[in-house]
């Protein structure tokens, strides 16, 4: 990034570091490799819904969802890409990965008409190595964020070799994707572009080269063209939202008044400081790590700032690089700051194109102090986006405790449920009668909201009669027809079965029968609901079958009997609570007291506040301190 010129700009397919700048997605997709990359989850079901015209639609409408208008990334998308999203979501991650790879060499190309190659690469792939971005390559949602920086970085290509009516329409293609664009368009017409030498690092190129802010007449025209087209779409939108489809915007539908009432510098910060953070893959909220990073850039800035001061060369460099400094952190500033909208849910993915600016700017300003300072800044943000949560192996029943609401990790928990079920579904139930209804017992901690309400069953058969029915009424209603069980195995390598809905009736005649103290009664449910199931691998259901068999046991005064069995439902599934109660009761009873003490405490681990276990550990404890005494 020197006040030299650099080499004369080689056609795309003989420039090395376009490709290494592409190449920059590999990493990218291998720290997200294992996820179920394209599995629609949540939002997706609503656009897919109306895609396959299982409920009514048009363009002039949220498509589904309440929050804003967004045709090019929702009804064009969707339509478009559902029979991929269904059929083949890996090729919709492959898809989302090329058009990433897109986005990473627009900018690259903008920026290579003035800088050198390997700074023009490294600040083009700024985006590319971050937590959030991984989101964009695996949920078709996320392709109203990935359309917007495609986009955008299109139109900063164009304009950045003054092509005005291919800037226009990149534009309007970027603000049909997402509105965050908006505020970034503004700065289209002030792109440092081709042939001004004192707004380059390192100019390139032949002929003669003036300053695009020294040429107002350009300035303005592009500057016009650019606000009646943000316009023109603004006005459209307000027809739309308030009209049409009565769109809403998300501070609408915050429900907490402390945060609808929060001061907006308040919100701005938040929009500005998480942005900056999910740049360097960190999650919202204070963490490990995050002291060490911040004092490694401080000391990269730092150096910067001494070899300016003590440096001609490096002050010139500097003066020459300074409007692509402003112009990133003005981009940053622009594309972040609408992020405040959505106070106070942060969905790192979101800032990504806020990003992109962050990444021009500091890599214009720490270049131009020394390229070895943009070297560090590069290992710096690489050891923080290799720190970040890889996808989870299994499903837990709790979600993480760090990270932000939707970030990779979470957003791969949800696309192993719902691929898991519709696997699942589809191998044993290829099709379903009309108006069927699907139980779902136990699933995983908040991850319900992903199958999208009935949506998700409706869009996989292509009918808008099925329906889910949580486990819970079933359990009031029994006597409803349905047609499975679909029930979550925590910690086991096949997570989902499907449960005979007459052997989950049984088992709950059984549960009743040993509430009610029939002991006998409760035997023949249970032995009825073990012989009415058919897949062996519900070791779940199995396992609670086989346990309650052992409370009856114990009940009866059966005590070998009694655990045997608990021993062998602890076997099948060894997270079930029974077996430790009925091992805690036999050893109580036959004076092992602390062998009792430490099945309670296993069960209580699982169960904090199991009433019975509670009651009986402290009959243990109180029969151990007499012992003592």
């Amino acid at each position: 990034m020197g006040a030299g010129s650099a080499p004369g700009v080689p056609p795309f397919w003989r420039d090395p570091w376009l490709w290494t700048t592409v190449a920059c997605v590999v990493p990218l997709l291998a720290h997200a490799w294992g996820a179920p990359l394209g599995e629609p989850v949540s939002d997706d079901f609503d656009f897919l819904h109306r895609a396959l015209r299982l409920s009514r639609g048009s363009a002039f409408d949220g498509f589904g969802s309440l929050l804003y208008w967004r045709p090019l990334s929702r009804q064009v998308y969707f339509s478009l890409m559902a029979p991929l999203i269904l059929g083949a979501p890996a090729m919709v991650a492959a898809l989302h990965t090329i058009l990433l790879a897109a986005a990473a060499g627009f900018l690259y190309r903008a920026l290579r008409v003035r800088w050198t190659g390997p700074l023009a690469a490294l600040a083009a792939s700024f985006p590319l190595f971050a937590e959030s971005t991984r989101v964009l390559l695996g949920w078709p949602s996320a392709f109203q964020d990935l359309g917007a920086l495609l986009f955008a970085t299109l139109a900063i290509h164009e304009a950045a070799h003054r092509r005005l009516p291919s800037t226009l329409a990149a534009l309007v293609a970027a603000l049909l994707c997402k509105e965050v664009a908006v505020l970034a368009a503004l700065l289209l017409p002030w792109v440092p572009d081709a042939r001004a030498s004192s707004l380059g690092v390192g100019a390139t190129g032949d002929g003669p080269r003036t300053s695009a802010l020294s040429a107002p007449r350009s300035t303005h025209l592009w500057s016009g063209a650019v606000a009646a087209t943000v316009t023109t779409w603004a006005l459209v939108y307000l027809l739309v939202a308030r009209q049409h489809g009565g769109i809403r915007f998300g501070h609408e539908l915050v429900a907490d008044p402390a945060s609808r009432d929060s001061g907006i510098p308040l919100r701005l910060m938040w929009a500005l400081t998480n942005a900056a953070r999910s740049a360097f893959s960190l999650p919202a909220e204070p963490a490990r790590g995050d002291l060490a990073l911040w004092m490694a850039l401080a000391i990269l800035l730092t150096v910067a700032a001494l070899r300016f001061a003590l440096g001609k060369d490096a002050r010139q460099r500097l003066r020459e690089a300074w409007p692509w400094v402003l112009w990133g952190s003005a981009w940053f500033l622009a594309a972040a700051a609408p992020l405040f909208e959505a106070y106070p849910g942060w969905w790192p993915y979101r800032s990504v194109l806020a990003s992109l600016g962050l990444g021009v700017a500091l890599t214009a300003f720490l270049g131009s102090a020394h390229p070895w300072l943009v070297g560090g800044l590069l290992v710096l943000r690489l050891v923080s986006f290799a720190a970040s949560p890889g996808p989870p192996a299994t499903m837990t029943v709790s979600p993480p405790t760090h990270g932000s609401s939707m970030d990779f990790e979470r957003l791969a928990r949800l696309q192993r449920v719902t691929r898991g079920i519709h696997r699942l579904l589809a191998t044993h139930y290829p099709r379903l009668p009309a108006n069927a209804a699907v139980v779902q017992r136990g699933l995983p901690l908040m991850t319900e909201y992903g199958l999208g309400g009935n949506e998700a069953v409706q869009v996989w058969y292509r009918d808008r009669t099925l329906h889910w029915m949580r486990f819970e009424e079933f359990r009031r209603h029994p006597e409803t027809p349905v047609v499975t069980v679909v029930e979550f195995q925590p910690y086991r390598d096949r997570q989902f079965a499907l449960v005979a809905p007459d052997a989950m009736r049984a088992l709950l005649r059984g549960v009743d029968a040993i509430a009610g103290a029939q002991w006998t009664e409760a035997l023949a449910q249970l032995g009825r609901a073990d012989s009415l199931q058919g897949d062996r691998q519900a070791r779940v259901f199995l396992g609670t079958v086989v346990s309650k068999r052992a409370l009856a046991l114990t009940s009866l005064g059966e005590k070998t009997a009694a655990e045997r069995e608990a021993r062998e439902a602890l076997v099948i599934w060894p997270e079930n609570f029974d077996s430790h109660f009925v091992l805690a009761q036999l050893r109580f009873e036959a004076g092992r007291l602390a062998e009792a003490e430490a099945q309670l405490d296993s069960l209580l681990s699982q169960d904090p506040g199991d009433r019975g276990a509670l009651e009986l550990r402290e009959r243990v404890r109180a029969a151990r301190s007499g012992a003592l005494r």
